[in-house]
């Protein structure tokens, strides 16, 4: 009979670096069995790593890991793991390369036993961590995450937080997460206990807490555990769900905002002939029709107003720019040149003509001054020929009370075509409002 010395409880653990947070340090101060400690990586070279039964990292891996070894490792970037085969040789690689703010906990691959607070506080961590690591298997002809099973991942699939069969063989693995990680302790204590249906031996059970294990519980407690434990899964199924269903509003809100900066929005944001078009859409949601001057002049004419609107026989003409600084009163003579051509061209002068600027557009549209403040006279002087100044974030307001249901088209035709002067959209709202509450 073979007597051995120097043998102690298991399983034996291996811990190589120097804890960098206070979850760290209680991972290692729970550790069951018996622990050697190594805080820097090559003195590893003083240890039988075959020995061992568990490796726990505390960043970078060292060069070499015997393949027997499970392991569990706490940051660190680069080759985590080696596979050579007779062909080929891969790597699984961590690289800080994450960004997205969505994550999702992969809640069927979570080792029993680790409270849904943790799996969350997790995915918190990982969220705050900008840029975070992504794990990703090299390989010859690229990139991939084949063999990596995902604790957490991105919402387009990288995974962040994960473990992979060694090449050691199937029943060994290697198990990463992000450094600081919260809540080390308990994702330390599932992953020995899933160690356990795998090695029994080499990871026995906590006998300090022989009296939870179903073994030895009553058939009250038994009763009792599983139903706690169905709450907690159908808990995590309605957040899951709850949590899909955010981000497809998510998705859908960032779809209706790109539609609205290529179109409505153009009012508050554009030039040139992006702002015309965005005029043109507007006008026409309230009933009125709307010819482009410029596709409707002659080849080689000269372009006088930008815009011709009209409903039934009543006719404006209208100058449509965008400014980054202040609007000018300048562009009124244009439109007076415009004015004069049709009344050669008509005998009648247009029942009205519209100054529609945007103005200071690099600006937020809340912090823009009023349209061409301080040049009151060449205003009412403008609006003693039928002339009506349209600042572009009235005219968006209008277009949402329409929208909105607030406005009619008729009522905000109506307004635009009896205002001179400067419009206030406020008053369009508050004059419909009076007049409903009558």
């Amino acid at each position: 009979m073979v007597e051995i010395y120097g043998e102690s409880p298991r399983p034996w653990t291996l811990v190589i670096g120097k804890p960098q947070s206070s979850s760290e340090q209680e991972l290692i101060d729970s550790l069951p069995g018996t622990v050697v400690r190594r805080e820097e990586r090559d003195e590893i070279t003083t240890v039988r790593q075959q020995d061992f039964n568990a490796a726990i990292i505390l960043g970078e891996a060292p060069p070499y890991l015997h393949p027997k070894l499970m392991v569990i490792q706490i940051g660190g970037v680069g080759i985590m793991e080696t596979y050579r085969s007779r062909n080929a040789t891969s790597r699984v690689v961590g690289t800080s390369i994450g960004h997205s703010l969505l994550l999702s906990i992969e809640t069927e691959n979570i080792p029993e036993g680790v409270p849904i607070e943790q799996q969350r506080a997790l995915a918190d961590h990982l969220n705050k961590q900008q840029p975070h690591t992504l794990l990703r298997r090299a390989t010859g002809t690229g990139w991939d995450d084949k063999g990596i099973t995902p604790l957490i991942r991105e919402k387009d699939g990288e995974i962040c937080c994960g473990w992979w069969q060694r090449e050691g063989g199937q029943r060994v693995e290697m198990w990463w997460f992000p450094a600081h990680s919260p809540g080390l302790n308990s994702w330390r204590s599932a992953i020995y206990a899933k160690w356990h249906s795998i090695l029994p031996a080499d990871f026995p059970k906590d006998t300090d807490d022989w009296a939870r294990s179903p073994e030895w519980m009553t058939a009250q407690e038994v009763a009792s555990h599983d139903a706690l434990d169905e709450h907690r899964k159908e808990t995590e199924r309605i957040l899951l769900a709850r949590k899909s269903e955010e981000l497809n509003l998510q998705e859908r809100l960032q779809a209706t905002r790109s539609e609205i900066d290529s179109t409505t929005r153009l009012l508050l944001t554009a030039q040139g002939k992006p702002l015309v078009s965005a005029v043109i859409s507007a006008l026409t949601k309230f009933g009125f029709i709307v010819i482009d001057s410029d596709d409707d002049k002659e080849k080689g004419a000269y372009l006088l107003e930008d815009l011709k609107v009209s409903y039934g026989e009543w006719v404006s003409l209208v100058e449509v720019r965008g400014y980054a600084k202040g609007a000018k009163t300048s562009d009124f003579q244009r439109i007076e040149r415009a004015v004069r051509h049709y009344e050669r061209e008509h005998s009648k002068v247009p029942n009205g003509r519209w100054y529609v600027v945007n103005q200071n557009i690099k600006t937020s549209p809340s912090s823009r001054p009023a349209v061409l403040a301080g040049a009151t006279d060449d205003i009412e002087v403008f609006a003693e020929e039928h002339g009506l100044v349209v600042d572009t974030r009235d005219l968006f307001k209008l277009v949402k009370y329409v929208e909105e249901g607030d406005l009619s088209p008729s009522a905000v035709r109506a307004y635009l075509m009896g205002s001179t002067g400067v419009l206030n959209s406020s008053i369009a709202l508050e004059a419909h409002t009076s007049e409903t509450v009558r």
